[in-house]
């Protein structure tokens, strides 16, 4: 097992084997992202991408949850302090989580998506950026960002469509519906679902063992093949996120919704 090094959030190490382990630890929060935590991915994610000894990158959540998406209370807090976010606040905001996502997808080596949890907003996005997703049965995916006056991001419009048609997609983006991992393998989401949350590891670690024994080179151009395949909107939908979320950051239900949420949480 890779010896784990903690900091912002995050838990990360390599292993002789190549598998690079990056768990989220934030259990206050149901291991939702602030800045700091999702710099720590952006920056790890960079670093694994250049070092030849990575030959997968397994990405996890402690304590029962994978990401409960971007740290509102954070984003709250920030808010109200400035009164609300202007353009720029806004675009940093958006342009943050593209990163995010954008630099899991950037990874040449295949990245495994271990799901124990919610994974929600900005967490499914990042859960969905992996290239095999195995989730245990108490799993489930939320895209919530249209019940606090947002639309999803993190490529979301692009990466759930591509993996469950237009349909499936509407439903979770434009009416909010929760997907539970039973149904997401059923309809193509993920690639296993497991019925313990402690069979996870073990189904993971064979797939991680698998893609180690295989060739890297073949499996980074057939990951690029793929994505080339099924992603042709990827970069389309991410300047359409961005230019979209900078406006709904900005506006009276999104700010009306968010000081709901700080005034909750207190």
């Amino acid at each position: 097992m890779a010896q784990l090094e903690y900091a912002d959030g995050i838990w990360s190490g390599i292993d002789e084997a190549g598998v690079a382990r990056l768990e989220i630890d934030r259990p206050e929060v149901l291991n939702a992202l602030d800045g700091a935590a999702s710099a720590r991915i952006i920056d790890l994610c960079g670093a694994w991408a250049r070092e030849r000894g990575v030959r997968v990158v397994v990405i996890s959540g402690r304590g029962g949850a994978f990401c409960a998406g971007a740290d509102v209370a954070g984003m709250a807090t920030d808010a109200a302090a400035k009164g609300g976010f202007d353009e720029s606040d806004s675009r940093a905001i958006i342009e943050n989580g593209s990163r995010l996502v954008g630099a899991v997808r950037a990874l040449p080596m295949p990245v495994i998506a271990a799901i124990d949890g919610p994974a929600v907003g900005i967490g499914a996005s990042l859960a969905v950026a992996a290239d095999l997703l195995y989730a245990s049965a108490r799993s489930y995916f939320l895209l919530t960002f249209v019940r606090i006056g947002l639309m999803p991001d993190g490529a979301a419009t692009a990466t759930f469509a591509a993996s469950l048609g237009r349909a499936r997609a509407n439903s979770m983006a434009l009416l909010g519906e929760k997907l539970c991992a039973t149904e997401a393998f059923e309809v193509g989401l993920i690639n296993g679902v497991i019925e313990e949350p402690e069979g996870l590891d073990a189904v993971v670690a064979r797939a991680a063992a698998k893609l180690c024994a295989s060739s890297p080179e073949a499996l980074a151009l057939t990951k690029a093949a793929l994505d080339a395949a099924t992603l042709t909107q990827y970069e389309a939908a991410i300047d359409r996120e961005i230019a979209g979320q900078t406006r709904l950051l900005q506006t009276p239900e999104f700010q009306a919704a968010i000081a709901a949420f700080s005034a909750g949480s207190r």
